[in-house]
C-alpha cells in the first residue's frame, strides 16, 4: 500500500472554556492513502469536528480565539517532503490550505460570503491555484468548475449570491472551491445534513467522481451510517474524543468489535437484530 497522505499519531485537542478546559480529542492515531475515503463517525459531541479542524488548525487563530491547545502529530505528504502540521508555521499552513488540503463544511450558507457572487468566489479559489489566468479566463473556468460538479444552468448561477441558491447547490459550490487544486487530502464535515435523500446520493456520486479523477483522499465526517455504507472503504468510530474502532467498512457492518459501534449500527432504521 501507498505511504499515507495523512499520518496522525496521539493527536490530542483541548479547549478552554469559561466553565474549564474541554479534552475533546484523547489520543487520536489514524492513517489516511491515496485514493482511499476514511469515514469517521460517531455521535455529535464525540470529538469529529474537533480533530478534523485540528488537521487545518481551524480552533486557532485567525479563525477561532487563541484557547486551544493541539498535541501530537499530524504528519502531511507533500510533494518535496512531509509536513508535521501541529509545529508547522503560518506561512506553511496558508500553503497547505491553499494547495493541499481542501475542505467542505458543514454549513455552506455560513462558509461563503453572502455578499459576494459565487462565480466571483470560485474565481477567487482559482487565481490563488493558477495566477496565469487572465480576469476573462478565470471567469470562464469558473463557470466550467461549476459545470464539472454539477450546477444546472452554471453560467446563471455563477452571478447569483449564496442565499439564491438550494442547500445542495450550495454544497457544489463548496466542493468546487475545495478540489479546485486538486488537493491530496479533502475534508468532508458533515457535508450532507439536512439534504433530502435524492440531493445526498448526488453530492455523494460526486465526492467518488472527483476523487476517481484525482486520486485523492477523503476524510469524510458524519452520525449517518447509511452514509458510509455508500462511500468509505475504512471506519473510524469516534466515541469521547477517542477512536474506539478502526475497520473496513464492510466488516465493521458485518461483525462490529466494540459495544459503542454495535450500539451505533442497531440504532440504524431497519437494522435487525437491535
Amino acid at each position: 500500500m501507498a505511504e499515507p497522505v495523512l499520518s496522525a499519531r496521539q493527536v490530542h485537542v483541548r479547549f478552554d472554556t469559561p466553565v474549564g478546559r474541554v479534552h475533546a480529542v484523547r489520543g487520536v492515531d489514524l492513517d489516511i492513502h491515496p485514493g482511499e475515503t476514511v469515514a469517521l463517525v460517531g455521535e455529535s459531541g464525540s470529538g469529529k469536528s474537533a480533530f478534523a479542524k485540528s488537521i487545518l488548525r481551524l480552533h486557532q487563530p485567525p479563525f477561532t480565539r487563541p484557547r486551544t491547545t493541539i498535541e501530537g502529530r499530524i504528519d502531511l505528504a507533500c510533494p518535496d517532503s512531509t509536513v508535521d502540521l501541529v509545529e508547522a508555521s503560518a506561512r506553511v499552513m496558508r500553503t497547505v490550505r491553499a494547495t493541499r488540503v481542501g475542505m467542505v463544511f458543514q454549513d455552506a450558507l455560513s462558509a461563503l460570503n453572502p455578499v459576494v457572487r459565487v462565480g466571483r468566489q470560485i474565481a477567487e479559489a482559482l487565481r490563488a491555484a493558477r495566477p496565469e489566468l487572465d480576469r476573462d479566463q478565470t471567469r470562464t473556468a469558473a463557470v466550467a468548475i461549476l459545470e464539472q460538479v454539477g450546477m444546472p444552468d452554471p453560467e446563471r448561477r455563477a452571478r447569483v449570491y449564496p442565499h439564491q441558491l438550494s442547500g445542495g447547490q450550495r454544497q457544489r459550490v463548496m466542493i468546487a472551491i475545495a478540489a479546485i487544486r486538486s488537493p491530496s487530502l479533502l475534508i468532508a464535515d458533515e457535508p450532507t445534513t439536512a439534504l433530502d435523500v435524492t440531493v445526498q446520493a448526488r453530492l455523494l456520486r460526486l465526492f467518488k467522481r472527483l476523487q476517481e479523477e484525482t486520486g485523492m483522499a477523503i476524510l469524510f465526517i458524519t452520525h449517518d451510517l447509511g452514509v458510509v455504507a455508500q462511500i468509505a472503504d475504512r471506519v473510524a468510530v469516534m466515541q469521547a474524543g477517542e477512536i474506539v474502532e478502526l475497520a473496513d467498512a464492510t466488516a465493521l457492518f458485518v461483525a462490529p468489535r466494540h459495544p459503542y459501534t454495535a450500539a451505533l449500527l442497531a440504532s440504524m432504521p431497519g437494522r435487525r437484530g437491535a
